[in-house]
């Protein structure tokens, strides 16, 4: 589908405006791309949620999330012209009568401007009224086009997609009876990173790497997220869900499938998720004797403590997955994948380690040497090649040497609120590059359910560790390469 204009008179309604999502991403998001004066000419903000506001009581709340984002980038000037972009509709969720309302309230939008606009439906609230809103939507008339040529719809949800397989599969099901899939735009905010989009230029865009990219000449791949940050006040969110539906289920498949995937036809949206799903759909499930061998879980001392979680919660906060690569270009190359938090460290990134050369030139007693490219998302953003050199002097020996490539300094980031900004760009002209396909999210959770299974029956039970600390990397050492 080729991409519409990033101009078209467009409204964004935000079903559950005053939620945390909303206020911590998607708000100073849409700030940051006024202030740009990247928003279409004609814009409206629609915010639609149960509490009861004046107009004016609405925007003094908005006002006051957006103003420390507009006083760290000395934009305060422009607060009050962007709080003329939004309005609000008081609504609840599973009343279909306050959808109809909604309707009324953008077809006057419409009749302002002389024409049907686009629409944006974004879903900022907990996935578990995905369905009531969804089919309100859909029944109400909301998510209908004006016609092919003008105002098309198109509805935004976040992760999680379900809690496993089947109840990803019941809301794909739903989405796919209502919606066209380019309407559908799954969020995996990840993908939206600038250091995760480097992956695929690093890749694709230097045949210096390509050609090399594969099992004939790499070891071995690592992805790591680790956090500083426990769950502090997520505890009802987060309980029963664990790290591994967190971010195992999404972010660190998704950069799996960027790192290993096909050289794309183009960087066009289809192209890429296609490769992407392809790669998904070629890693195997792990078989329950390999999970107990290969897989780790852990949770932090004190959690049970937090708000919200349960007494004796089996929650894991910490995971290592050791799985194998299958497809022609990778097959037989392990990956570890591992997250946790409240780590000694702030450290996201993948690295890839190269075979050693056979025969090795080493020097005596020196042990074989790898080349390294560590792609950083934090505690910087950059690229590091690791390679060897000869040190200087009279004997034969090797130093390790880098290349460093740094993306920005970390000051310049506005972490989580750019991410939302290329989304809801690329949302506004059909670029659905950055957002997670059906079959992704299915080969995902095909992936994922075993383990999650095994560890429910206790195939592999629940260490403990201490926060802040670097310990708990011992207690899964095991599970190495």
């Amino acid at each position: 589908m080729p991409l519409a204009s990033r101009n078209a008179p467009t409204i964004l309604v935000i079903l559950g405006v005053t939620g945390d999502l909303a206020a911590r991403k998607i708000l100073p998001a849409l700030f940051h791309l006024f202030v740009k004066g990247e928003l279409p000419t004609r814009f409206r903000i629609v915010g639609f949620a149960r509490r009861e506001f004046a107009p004016d009581a609405f925007r003094a709340l908005i006002s006051e999330i957006v103003t420390p984002h507009a006083q760290r980038a000395g934009t305060a000037g422009r607060i009050e012209p962007f709080l003329e972009l939004i309005q609000y509709e008081r609504g609840f969720f599973e009343d279909e009568q306050y959808y109809h309302a909604l309707s009324t309230t953008l077809t006057g939008i419409d009749a302002q401007w002389g024409l049907c606009s686009n629409k944006l439906f974004y879903l900022s609230v907990p996935p578990h009224m995905y369905e009531q809103i969804l089919r309100h939507l859909a029944s109400s008339g909301l998510t209908k086009s004006c016609s092919d040529e003008e105002g098309w719809t198109r509805v935004l949800v976040e992760k999680p997609f379900g809690k496993d397989a089947r109840t990803a599969e019941t809301l794909d099901t739903l989405l796919g009876t209502l919606f066209r899939e380019e309407q559908i735009y799954r969020i995996d905010h990840y993908l939206a990173k600038e250091m995760i989009q480097n992956i695929l230029v690093f890749r694709f865009s230097n045949s210096l790497f390509e050609e090399i990219w594969n099992g004939e000449n790499i070891e071995h791949i690592r992805i790591t997220l680790f956090e500083k940050l426990g769950v502090e006040r997520r505890g009802a969110f987060y309980d029963g869900l664990g790290a591994l539906r967190d971010v195992g289920q999404n972010h660190l498949l998704a950069m799996l499938a960027l790192v290993t995937m096909e050289h794309p036809q183009s960087f066009a949206g289809d192209a890429v998720r296609k490769r992407r799903a392809e790669v998904l759909t070629a890693l195997p499930e792990t078989p329950p004797p390999r999970i107990a061998t290969d897989t780790f879980r852990a949770q932090y001392a004190g959690y049970r403590e937090i708000q919200d979680i349960a007494p004796h919660s089996e929650t894991e906060t910490f995971f290592r997955i050791k799985t194998v690569l299958t497809s022609p270009r990778w097959n037989g190359v392990p990956v570890i994948m591992e997250s946790g938090k409240r780590m000694h460290a702030q450290r996201k990134e993948v690295v890839v380690t190269f075979k050693h050369p056979v025969p090795c030139l080493c020097p005596p007693d020196h042990d074989h040497y790898k080349n390294k490219i560590i792609f950083s998302l934090e505690p910087t953003e950059g690229i590091k090649i690791q390679f060897w050199s000869k040190r200087p002097g009279l004997t034969f020996a090797l130093e390790e040497r880098d290349f460093d490539f740094l993306l920005r300094d970390s000051r310049e980031r506005a972490q989580y609120v750019e991410e939302y900004e290329k989304l809801l760009l690329d949302c506004i002209v059909g670029d659905q590059m950055l957002f997670l396909s059906t079959a992704e999210v299915k080969e995902m959770w095909r992936f994922i359910d075993p383990i999650i299974a095994a560890w429910q029956a206790n195939a592999v039970p629940l260490a403990t560790y201490e926060p802040d600390r670097e310990k708990v990397l011992e207690l899964a050492k095991h599970i190495s390469f």
